[in-house]
């Protein structure tokens, strides 16, 4: 009898010695923190499947984790980066459902709304940041954006405004305040606007692309190709600035020019079928 009881004693004791084991061994446990160090570690070297799955470790572990909001917009980055956006969308859905205020997280989501040409999911984004942070210059502009593309001119003023009360300096609202004079019918006063930012910001190339587009309107062929030149010679491989420049010059007849533009986008890339028409008509 002592005997059975010493090896029932015996058993327990080896059953408690391997629960201790698994409870504090490092090797057949990890936690919720090295998953996500993994995870990150994936992500730098663009393994992406399997920073996912790093991530998604975490998630089963500590599933009512308040960190989870992070991990699925971590998880949200890896499908971005995969070429899945709707997937995306989903997983910031799930961020946003464990922390509604999180303002990189809304950002992010209506970033990728905007990118996806979905301008109404896109706009209500911005605005709910603009409703938790009126200051916010980056939802001002992303909102200001989406009113000029739906062509609500004053709506899109009133944010450029508002953003330019806060930041006098900002070079997007800036560029976006002349462009929506330019939408708006009002070239003179766009190109003002163009040459006080040029007179800031001498070596942007896109302030004088946009400034000859308007010029070109205008019926002012002689200033847009001044500006264009400006531009080229400030990104000499930017091969829609040249294509522009080559159809600018076919229409005022510079055949010669043209062609030379035409064969210059060529190199840079542009598949010379597509410009067969364009290089007939400059014989």
């Amino acid at each position: 009898m002592k005997k059975k009881t010493s090896i029932a004693l015996h058993i327990k004791a080896l059953l408690l010695l391997a629960v201790t084991c698994l409870t504090v061994s490092p090797s057949s446990a990890q936690s919720y923190e090295s998953y996500i160090e993994q995870g990150l570690a994936a992500a730098q070297e663009q393994h992406y499947d399997e920073a996912i799955n790093h991530f998604r470790q975490a998630l089963r572990l500590s599933p009512n984790d308040i960190r989870n909001a992070l991990t699925y917009a971590n998880i949200a980055k890896m499908q971005v980066a995969q070429g899945e956006p709707l997937k995306a969308i989903d997983s910031y859905d799930m961020a946003l459902g464990i922390a509604p205020q999180n303002l990189p997280i809304l950002k992010a989501q209506a970033d990728l709304y905007l990118s996806l040409g979905n301008l109404n999911k896109a706009i209500l984004g911005y605005t709910k940041i603009l409703d938790i942070d009126s200051r916010n210059i980056d939802a001002l502009l992303g909102r200001a954006y989406i009113h000029q593309q739906r062509r609500d001119y004053q709506a899109a003023k009133t944010d450029y405004e508002r953003l330019l009360t806060l930041q006098p300096d900002h070079y997007a609202a800036l560029l976006g305040v002349a462009i929506l004079f330019q939408n708006a019918g009002k070239p003179q006063e766009a190109i003002a606007r163009l040459s006080t930012l040029i007179d800031q910001y001498p070596d942007k190339a896109e302030i004088y692309s946009v400034r000859a587009e308007i010029e070109a309107e205008a019926h002012q062929p002689e200033l847009a190709l001044i500006d264009l030149d400006k531009a080229i010679s400030l990104s000499p491989d930017n091969k829609n600035l040249i294509l522009t420049r080559a159809y600018l010059h076919l229409h005022e007849g510079h055949k010669h020019l043209a062609q030379q533009d035409f064969e210059r986008a060529i190199q840079l890339g542009v598949p010379r079928g597509q410009l067969k028409e364009e290089l007939q008509q400059c014989k």
